[in-house]
């Protein structure tokens, strides 16, 4: 009986064995998202900024200071911060023509991956009004330490 038992026993803890080694890393998964607004705003000055906004009081803090003195609405675009979160990422002001784009975002193991391509002005590019390029989406709330990852372009003149 005991040995009918024993057999048992191993047969249940294998089946509920992880899918995956111990130790090996989990795969990361692409979110989902939703563009709230991606544009340069001409002559406004500001800081390089990246960041992720989880309540509403902070959104109301970034979107005032991003839509400075540009045609954006007063108020921010509504966000369920109970089940969804925002990530905005600014380049500072930038002499030309320039952009930046929010590529992918991805949860991993430990942190939430936002991939970044910032692409300021070619250096033959020459313009009349500064600029500030802006890129802000919306996804689904997720909960864990975010790290930026930004390649680097050029916005071509023409």
């Amino acid at each position: 009986m005991s040995r009918f038992l024993s057999v048992f026993l191993l047969v249940a803890a294998c089946s509920h064995a992880p899918d995956s080694p111990i130790g090996a890393p989990a795969e990361a998964a692409a979110l989902p998202f939703e563009t709230i607004v991606q544009r340069s705003i001409p002559g406004q000055s500001g800081p390089e900024r990246r960041e992720v906004v989880r309540d509403q009081s902070a959104w109301q803090a970034a979107w005032g200071s991003l839509r400075e003195g540009s045609d954006l609405p007063t108020e921010p675009p509504a966000v369920d911060f109970a089940r969804e979160m925002v990530i905005l990422a600014a380049m500072e002001t930038q002499s030309c023509v320039s952009r930046v784009t929010i590529r992918s975002v991805t949860r991993t193991d430990g942190a939430l991956v936002v991939d970044l391509l910032e692409a300021p002005p070619a250096p033959n590019c020459v313009c009349i009004t500064s600029e500030r390029p802006i890129h802000v989406i919306r996804l689904e709330r997720v909960d864990l330490p975010e790290r930026f990852e930004v390649e680097r372009g050029v916005t071509s003149c023409g």
